[in-house]
């Protein structure tokens, strides 16, 4: 049904998301940016908020309860006290009790070793284990809570004397005494020496009885000791004191005992409790001297009016959320409203789970440290016992809360549930609405942004309680990063390959919030002769070597990264499909061959004589040439390949001819391969130029240096039958001889 309730709460989405979109200053967390209240169930809101530190984030969600008959709180823990579990895992449990679990946060804290919490626990009315003087927070069948210290007072009466007991369902200390339940565990796990009784019992253990227990069997071997199904178990440290072992050694089977349980009047009627080891806010006032240290945070508080606020803070993550103290905690639930407040188990156990509205199955609501939902001890849980009723009441629209940058275009999602919360289809018409000039939605959901300004998405339906949620279009953002496509990294330069291509994509942000966009949201451009960018983002790096700017815009805002092109190779005339490709890498890495002018190899340029005789004196890393005894006329002192041509006459690779050396004639391919026989020492040949139809044509001074060539394959014919020998040879000819040679 329908109630007062339920109605505020639809307005109040809406009142809600458009706070939290301001940028309102909240005392103790900080500037809040972004956030939602959403309907739950009877009595219960999901409300999440993002804040600004100024340096951070701060991401805290929690549920609002009114108590209520339809949906309640309790404590579940394990098929075992000590047993442990996740939500899931936990929630089953109460499942097959036919309790329909709504949302749960994780409980108190425990004993890593074993799993056995800290203080008290009550399911059902049965008293699982006891306070250890720690704080509780108990729920009756109402759901109304109280907060505060159950001090429960143990003991046993043995011939006549009341005996104290320290605990139960804890862990033994050395000199004390427990008593155990087979809801602790299979076994007592104590390790010390002691006595331990099995008691037979009638009926549970609650926070205010009077039970008589009949011995069954005593054991002194010490250690741990198996707890029979539905018994008790007595366990007595060696090491209590006189009286308490006195009367233990008086116990034989049949020996009756009385064992009292006694509280405080206000948890009488607690049918679930759970402990907290620190208490946060009591009667309005936050409590002083709590612990230091920053980390995610659990907490339940109770309100004036009786309502509940179940709370976690995230933390240990920076750029979602950084945690708080315990005292911030504190300050927090007073800030919610909270008059009482007690801490739950926190860091990586923080843990919050609810099925939002239309879902068939819990969500995880906040981000555990750990990257995952850790096992624990025990969890409160909101359940219901109503059951479905298979038609829809109202409708639920996802997602809650967009910012989104004008152009872009979301997803909405339409879902229905029952007047109990769960599942149900939907059968009827619904209309979507966007807030004037905002933008536009189709009947399938797709909202396409427009304008600037914040507003709602509504959907309504006949008979049925509509949905509204928050939108927030922004035209020009804050902030706009650009980002690697193929992995979304933000980059502040590029480097890349000349002709290469690279995917880009930008995001933005508003008031510290991530905008949802797309690539239409930017116009792109770049600056200098670096290439072009087209819609999408991609960049076509230019030919050649140059350095600029990829810029992109949305709205006003504007934000560039500077880039840089290089040529792949050493020079941009030889491309690696050239057939001289490893040859010219070859000749250029080591040093044998530089280029013409910068980035300029000239392959096709002709080879000149003082190219080539340059080249081998570089191959035999710059001898000196000596004396020179005779000169070239044409060769002066001070040119750049003077000394080259006299170390080369020198050592007979070279000869002029009329006193010259003509140091810029193109050199012929027979010149060629008879300086480079000469630079081999003048090897003997067996080489043959037979099947070359114009070997007549080579000079005799070069036949035998041309039949070594082609018997080394060094030079081969510039066909199948011809050599050529009076053609010149080409730089990149050149440059492959020489590869062939290494």
């Amino acid at each position: 049904m329908l109630n007062k309730k339920t109605i505020r709460t639809i307005s109040l989405i809406t009142v809600i998301c458009m706070v939290l979109a301001t940028g309102a200053l909240a005392a103790v967390l900080g500037e809040i940016i972004n956030g939602y209240e959403t309907y739950l169930g009877a009595g219960m809101e999901l409300c999440k908020g993002v804040y600004w530190t100024g340096s951070d984030y701060q991401t805290e969600n929690y549920i609002e309860y009114s108590p209520s008959s339809a949906v309640r709180p309790v404590v579940v823990s394990g098929s075992k006290l000590c047993n442990y579990g996740n939500f899931s895992s936990m929630a089953s449990l109460l499942e097959k009790e036919g309790k329909h679990v709504i949302a749960g946060i994780n409980g108190d804290y425990y004993v890593l070793s074993n799993y056995e919490p800290l203080g008290i626990v009550i399911q059902n009315g049965k008293l699982i284990s006891s306070d250890a003087g720690n704080w509780a927070i108990g729920f009756s069948d109402d759901g109304k809570a109280v907060f505060g210290m159950p001090n429960l007072n143990i003991s046993v009466e043995i011939g006549g004397t009341e005996y104290q007991l320290d605990a139960v369902n804890k862990t033994r200390r050395n000199g004390g005494a427990a008593l155990y339940t087979d809801d602790y565990a299979y076994a007592t796990k104590n390790t010390g020496a002691g006595t331990d009784i099995i008691f037979a019992v009638d009926g549970s253990l609650s926070v205010n009885c009077t039970k008589t227990l009949t011995a069954e069997q005593i054991i002194t071997t010490g250690g741990a000791v198996n707890i029979p199904a539905g018994k008790l178990v007595l366990s007595v440290s060696n090491n209590a004191t006189d009286g308490l072992k006195a009367a233990i050694g008086s116990i034989t089977a049949g020996t009756t005992v009385t064992l009292k349980i006694s509280s405080p009047s206000e948890w009488t009627n607690v049918s679930y409790a759970i402990g907290s080891l620190y208490k946060l806010v009591t009667n309005g006032a936050v409590v002083s001297g709590l612990p230091a240290g920053t980390a995610p945070r659990s907490a339940v508080g109770k309100k004036a009016d009786g309502s509940l606020v179940f709370y976690t803070i995230d933390g240990r993550q920076s750029g979602h959320s950084v945690g708080v103290t315990i005292t911030r905690l504190a300050e927090r639930m007073a800030e919610l409203g909270c008059v009482e407040a007690a801490i739950m188990d926190g860091g990586g156990s923080t843990s919050m789970n609810a099925i939002y509205l239309g879902d068939s199955s819990a969500s995880q609501i906040n981000n555990p440290s750990d990257g995952y939902q850790r096992s624990v001890t025990n969890y409160i849980m909101l359940v219901t016992e109503n059951k479905p009723t298979g038609v829809a009441d109202r409708l639920a629209l996802y997602p809650l809360s967009t910012h989104i940058l004008s152009g872009a275009t979301s997803s909405f999602t339409l879902k229905a549930a029952d007047e109990n919360g769960y599942a149900a289809s939907l059968d009827k018409y619904v209309s979507l609405s966007v807030s004037d000039g905002l933008g536009t939605i189709s009947e399938n959901g797709t909202f396409k942004a427009e304008g600037v300004g914040k507003g709602n998405i509504t959907a309504s339906a006949d008979g049925l309680v509509g949905a509204s949620v928050q939108i927030n279009v922004v035209a020009t953002p804050d902030s706009i990063t650009i980002r690697k496509e193929s992995n979304g990294a933000a980059i502040s330069s590029l480097a890349v390959s000349a002709e290469s291509k690279t995917s880009l994509t930008a995001t933005a942000m508003s008031n510290h919030v991530q905008l949802v966009s797309q690539d239409p949201c930017y116009s792109w451009s770049v600056e200098g002769n670096i290439g072009t960018i087209s819609a999408d983002g991609t960049f076509t790096a230019g030919k050649q070597t140059a350095s600029g700017r990829i810029v992109a815009k949305a709205g006003e805002k504007t934000v560039s990264i500077p880039v840089t092109v290089t040529s792949p190779e050493r020079y941009d005339d030889v491309k690696n499909t050239d057939w001289f490709y490893d040859a010219v890498k070859y000749v250029s890495e080591t040093g044998a061959m530089s280029g013409t002018a910068d980035r300029v190899f000239s392959p096709n340029a002709q080879m000149t004589r003082a190219m080539l005789v340059t080249v081998l004196h570089r191959m035999e890393k710059f001898p000196d040439p000596g004396t020179i005894s005779e000169r070239f006329s044409d060769v002066p002192d001070g040119e750049w390949y003077s000394k080259a041509v006299y170390w080369a006459s020198s050592k007979g690779i070279v000869q002029g001819y009329g006193g010259k050396f003509d140091p810029n004639a193109p050199i012929s391919r027979e010149q060629l391969a008879t300086i480079l026989y000469r630079y081999s020492s003048s090897p003997a040949t067996g080489g043959s130029l037979g099947n070359f139809t114009d070997a007549s044509k080579v000079s005799p001074w070069a036949k035998d240096a041309f039949c070594w060539a082609v018997e080394k394959k060094i030079i081969s014919g510039v066909t199948e039958t011809t050599l050529s020998p009076q053609t010149t040879a080409t730089r990149a000819q050149v440059a492959t001889i020489l590869y062939r040679m290494k």
